[in-house]
């Protein structure tokens, strides 16, 4: 994915943490793309997530 992307993913999760749908239409990507996103970010440690009281993955920034 592009670094645009991964900035403008960064700068959204620096406001509040997200899940991956609110990220993908935030964005306008689909699902697929933003978990791409997503697994790069949690790998090089940029990203955390955890699951809310819902059960919903939120991702924020590291």
């Amino acid at each position: 994915m592009s670094l645009k992307i991964d900035r403008r993913v960064i700068a959204l999760l620096s406001e509040s943490p997200m899940s991956m749908r609110e990220l993908a239409e935030k964005i306008g990507l689909n699902e697929k793309q933003i978990y791409r996103v997503l697994t790069s970010l949690h790998k090089s440690k940029r990203i955390i997530h955890a699951r809310d009281e819902d059960g919903v993955r939120r991702y924020k920034t590291a």
